[in-house]
């Protein structure tokens, strides 16, 4: 009996203790109530307030850039922006060095790419120019897709410039519109892994906002362009509806005045047949004087063009032209072509044809002239102006052409650049004048034309 109790008051003190050593291993095996958990630092309020000033600054940025229609703003906000983006995801910037290189605008046959606006650069490197055809700048133009380098002062172009050569990596983004490469976007740092994927990720960004506003601005100064170009038609149609009306209608009706006074004078003798023959050339100098205004209006607005179309307006210059100052000009026209063409087009092609025309008239003493319309290719289009004419030397006529009183040939390859088209002018001492121009039929053949 006493066993069986001491056996009980062991088993009870073992209970115990078991369950004492239960509580201590709970006590710290299991997580900590949050009263017990160590306070976190929080961040202090002036970090805080300097990375919303950041983020403040950066937003502010990006709206300027959005509505930023001056090119070279566009330029410097676009870096003011990306260094902004790179500070707020806490990446030193004090040695970073980028710059904007875009094509040259001069006609070459590989344009190169020239700084445009440079953070970082030395003054020789702000003048130098690269193809852009080789390493990191001919990886991102072909692929139109940003890349990465490491090794950077080795690259077989990008070595030229002062700034790069200390530089171990480099990250390059294309600017782009639509399917064509402008330019680029280049940053470079001397660490080897500067650019991480938070970095890229915040330049990609400010390099998509820049895209949009360096078309905006262009799209702008196209519109500027164009205007003034409106504007300039304008004024040397007016100038040149009051050189032919100085030198056609008002000499003849000042003729006309001089005729009936000597007509009355000689009535008032009773010289009755000779004032019958001056009455005669009056009559003969009114219709020449008639045909004459007829002319000048049709060419200001040609009414035909509107309402019958291109194939009827040529014809109806051509035979204006004939009744007028007796000029052979022989049209030659695809109708299936000529219906495929918007007004637009078809007024470009009329207004040229009607330039080159009178030109031929007036300068080159051809016999015939010739005007064709034909299909050079499925989506191209061929405007041919031919005269037998005395020619000249091309290059004699467009090295003066500022100093010259008109500006026919300037205001027909503007015109045909207003469509995309592509203007060209061949001409011989002795064998007469052709002007060409090649239209475009479709957005793939305009492409195909920018290249030419």
């Amino acid at each position: 009996m006493i066993a069986v109790q001491e056996f009980w008051i062991i088993l009870g003190f073992t209970a115990i203790i078991a369950l004492v050593l239960g509580a201590g291993a709970g006590y710290f095996l299991l997580p900590k109530r949050e009263e017990d958990e160590e306070p976190q630092p929080k961040p202090k309020k002036k970090d805080q307030k300097k990375t919303e000033d950041r983020i403040r600054r950066m937003f502010q940025l990006m709206s300027d850039l959005t509505v930023t229609l001056n090119y070279s703003r566009v330029l410097e906000k676009s870096l003011d922006a990306a260094f902004l983006a790179l500070r707020i995801s806490d990446l030193p910037t004090d040695r970073l060095i980028s710059a904007v290189l875009l094509f040259a605008e001069e006609e070459m046959t590989v344009p190169d790419l020239v700084v445009t606006y440079g953070r970082g650069l030395p003054r020789p490197d702000m003048t130098r120019r690269v193809p852009g055809i080789e390493g990191l700048l001919e990886r991102v133009i072909e692929s139109g897709d940003p890349h990465l380098t490491q090794e950077l002062s080795a690259d077989p172009e990008l070595k030229q410039f002062i700034a790069f050569r200390a530089c171990a990596s480099g990250y390059c983004i294309p600017l782009r519109a639509g399917l064509d490469t402008f330019g680029v976007l280049l940053f470079a740092h001397p660490e080897r892994n500067y650019f991480t994927v938070d970095a890229q990720e915040a330049i990609n960004m400010v390099g998509n906002q820049a895209q949009i506003a360096m078309q905006n601005a262009h799209l702008f100064q196209e519109l500027k362009t164009e205007r003034n170009q409106i504007i300039k038609v304008t004024k040397e149609a007016q100038e040149r509806l009051a050189g032919s009306l100085h030198d056609g209608p008002t000499q003849t009706v000042a003729a006309i005045t001089m005729q009936i006074s000597r007509a009355r004078h000689l009535l008032t003798r009773g010289d009755v047949d000779a004032a019958g023959e001056a009455l005669f050339q009056t009559e003969e100098l009114a219709r020449g004087a008639s045909k004459q205004i007829r002319h000048m209006l049709f060419t200001l607005r040609p009414l035909v063009l509107e309402s019958e179309g291109l194939v009827a307006a040529l014809q109806s210059m051509a035979e204006r032209t004939r009744e007028t100052f007796g000029q052979k000009v022989m049209v030659e026209t695809d109708v299936d072509l000529v219906n495929e063409l918007d007004m637009n087009t078809q007024t470009v092609i009329f207004t040229i044809a009607e330039e080159a025309v009178n030109n031929a008239r007036k300068h080159a003493q051809a016999e015939h002239i010739w005007v064709k319309v034909q299909r050079l290719q499925t989506d191209l289009a061929f405007l041919e102006i031919e005269d037998d004419g005395k020619g000249f030397l091309v290059e004699d006529i467009m090295s003066n052409y500022d100093d010259r009183g008109s500006l026919g040939m300037l205001n027909m390859r503007e015109r045909a650049e207003l469509v995309q088209g592509v203007f060209h002018v061949k001409s011989i001492p002795g064998e007469g004048t052709q002007i060409q121009v090649v239209l475009p039929l479709t957005p793939d053949a305009s492409d195909r034309l920018r290249l030419i």
